[in-house]
């Protein structure tokens, strides 16, 4: 039964940490490295994070320099960053480093994204309720006395209750953020 928990738990926990890394690439007013996480550089013939061939400063609150480890490797940020997916504004300086100027976000622009982060909230909640869906089925299979297995699913609707709220303060922790002039 423990086992069936942890399994569980475990399950949710993945489920909000990819939430997390999910919601991480909504970008804010302000600037955040981690929104280049799931840039990858073709880089000598293999693909590469972005953090592994360059160092990401935050010079000031709405901007991003990327410096290169090696200089060689400018046009194939560039080119990256453009077929990322995250329409940034950005300059090559002196052929060595990019820098990213974040816009300030206009009020329906920010309505937009918390829209967008509702629907992917609610994806993640479906998660987790998936992953409560399965231990309940494995519960049922294990022939348990009946009041056992009431305890047990107790248990794991309590921790199912705990992850989404956890989801849910997360969800409002982002709102903030985005709704911040």
């Amino acid at each position: 039964m423990d086992a069936l928990i942890l399994e569980t738990t475990n399950c949710m926990d993945r489920v909000i940490q990819t939430y997390e890394k999910e919601i991480s690439k909504i970008r804010t007013g302000r600037a955040n490295p981690d929104i280049l996480d799931h840039v990858k550089i073709n880089s000598y013939g293999s693909f590469e994070p972005l953090k592994s061939i360059a160092q990401i400063k935050v010079p000031e609150a709405r901007q991003l320099l990327i410096k290169p480890y090696d200089p060689n490797s400018i046009k194939a940020i560039v080119e990256a960053l453009n077929h990322s997916g995250l329409n940034l504004q950005f300059t090559v300086e002196n052929n060595n480093a990019v820098r990213i100027v974040f816009p300030i976000l206009t009020e329906d622009v920010r309505k937009r994204l918390v829209r967008d982060l509702a629907k992917i909230t609610e994806e993640f909640r479906i998660k987790i309720r998936n992953c409560r869906r399965e231990a309940i089925q494995k519960l049922k299979v294990q022939n348990l006395p009946e009041d056992n297995e009431k305890k047990s699913e107790q248990s794991i609707q309590k921790l199912t209750d705990e992850k989404v709220s956890l989801i849910n303060t997360i969800d409002k922790e982002k709102i903030s953020d985005l709704m911040q002039v």
